[in-house]
């Protein structure tokens, strides 16, 4: 974000920061969502922050820009029945609201839990070969809404196979790169452009991840992972 920063001060751009999966962590002293011009959050349920449906939220500390949103979450509209723009009906339910209200406060211990988690996975997991373990960068304060490990030596699906016959359930998310996305292709990448994206595309595997983890959960997540490897 420090490096994006630089270059968007040089040539008068705006950042928009994509916070979906990142609620409560930070960089340096800064949270994620006041690091760019604009912060976006998803509160879908399976979140750091979820409700119990969908909803999400936009952060600025740019006037101009969130009054532009407030306008465009409601029909366009500045005045009741006046529509200036093209807007949409993207108010946050208040049922969503309140439930997220009280859930904010137990998320600093909800994502603490997540840590030790997190922590626990990467110990007990360093010795296993054929998986890379993910690494979270000094100076940052990384929340693990996901625990993702790289399965190396494209051994991913038969993975995932034999630890849903086993009882244990994981994830793949995104298997398909950007730059592949039929919404893109009027851009023109092809296959072998983004090699590193796409290997890790083929790669990605996410272990069980929520608060309430208990260590015996762990632990029998961890051994069936080694029986299969």
């Amino acid at each position: 974000m420090e490096r994006l920063g630089k270059i968007a001060a040089k040539h008068n751009l705006f950042i928009v920061e994509d916070c979906a999966q990142a609620t409560g962590a930070a960089w340096g002293e800064k949270k994620v969502g006041a690091i760019a011009d604009v912060g976006c959050f998803s509160f879908f349920p399976t979140k750091n922050l979820g409700g119990c449906g969908d909803g999400g939220a936009i952060t600025t500390n740019n006037a101009d820009l969130w009054d532009e949103f407030k306008m465009l979450r409601e029909h366009g509209s500045k005045v009741r029945y006046q529509h200036d723009v093209m807007g949409v009906n993207s108010r946050l339910d208040s049922l969503q609201a309140t439930i997220l209200d009280i859930k904010l406060r137990y998320l600093d211990h909800w994502n603490h839990q997540r840590a030790a988690i997190a922590q626990r996975y990467s110990t007990l997991l360093a010795s296993i070969p054929g998986i890379q373990l993910p690494q979270a960068p000094d100076g940052g304060t990384h929340v693990w809404n996901q625990y993702t490990i790289l399965v190396l030596d494209d051994k991913r699906d038969e993975l995932r196979n034999q630890l849903q016959e086993k009882g244990v359930s994981s994830m793949v998310y995104y298997p398909k790169p950007l730059h592949l996305q039929p919404v893109f292709s009027d851009f023109g990448y092809q296959s072998g452009q983004f090699p590193i994206a796409e290997q890790c595309s083929h790669q990605v595997l996410s272990l069980p991840m929520f608060p309430d983890l208990t260590e015996t959960e762990q632990l029998q997540v961890v051994a069936t992972l080694k029986n299969c490897l």
